[in-house]
């Protein structure tokens, strides 16, 4: 029969028999041996992949059952090479050992993370009672979610590690004083110096003109003014006033920063 189903969002087709399984033609005609074969009946859930949004044991099914469906394995986890927070968890706390159910528990916790962002150890342990562990033992994979959940969710991640890192990398990392003159006065050292190639800066009345013919030089319509800036060992903390040309300035879905004062608490910093 043929069979035609996107995987790891690729089209794919070919000809199988009726009652080849899912786990066959993923492994034997289409090369993806991440999905792992370990008992064959649907019992140590390390065949387990992505079918239509849901995690499904792939030696369960056969390959016609899944025609026409939307299939992601262990091999599409990733992006662009890149790990998931719940991938980089199973490192950072050591969550597998021999690593041949870890394909199968990743796709499930998945699973899990997508319907439930914020799950309970104890509903973690539930989205892991259809995988076996025969060498590392549970507690570990429990402590790899746990790390993704507080990754995810914090706002660092989600400044650094999504599409916000563009308005990041703008407005928060390189902060523009508002108010050059502030700027040098607040921070200025009589060894400091801004270098470039072929000219030098120093001295206080030679920094001010500097930073003012650079703010009008960039023509700046966002301003965000730098007034307390904290930095601990894991954590940073900011307020600035922001002044804006539009009144707001959305950052994705991130968070909204409106004209005036504005205060963030970042954790999780490394």
């Amino acid at each position: 029969m043929h069979v035609s189903m996107t995987i790891n969002q690729k089209p794919h087709e070919g000809n199988v028999e009726p009652r080849m399984l899912l786990v066959d033609f993923l492994r034997d005609d289409l090369g993806l041996t991440g999905t792992k074969i370990g008992c064959d009946t649907g019992q140590c859930g390390s065949c387990t992949i992505m079918l239509n949004g849901i995690s499904v044991k792939s030696c369960t099914m056969l390959a016609v059952q899944a025609a026409g469906g939307d299939i992601g394995t262990i091999e599409g986890v990733a992006h662009a090479g890149t790990l998931t927070t719940l991938q980089e968890g199973f490192w950072e706390r050591h969550g597998l050992q021999c690593g041949f159910c870890t394909p199968g528990m990743v796709m499930s916790l998945t699973d899990l993370l997508q319907h439930n962002p914020r799950p309970t150890e104890a509903e973690i342990r539930r989205g892991l009672e259809g995988n076996l562990c025969r060498c590392t033992g549970y507690q570990n994979v429990i402590k790899a979610v746990q790390y993704a959940v507080e990754k995810t969710n914090s706002l660092v991640h989600m400044i650094i590690d999504t599409p916000g890192k563009a308005f990041y990398e703008r407005q928060v990392r390189y902060l523009i004083a508002g108010n050059p003159d502030a700027l040098v006065e607040d921070n200025y050292h009589e060894d400091a110096v801004v270098a470039s190639f072929d000219w030098t800066v120093r001295g206080h009345a030679a920094l001010k003109e500097h930073f003012r013919n650079y703010m009008r030089w960039v023509q700046i319509k966002e301003v965000v003014t730098t007034e307390k800036f904290t930095e601990s060992e894991n954590s940073v903390s900011f307020e600035a006033t922001v002044r804006t040309n539009r009144g707001t300035v959305r950052v994705y879905d991130v968070f909204m920063l409106k004209d005036g004062k504005v205060s963030y608490h970042f954790t999780g910093v490394k």
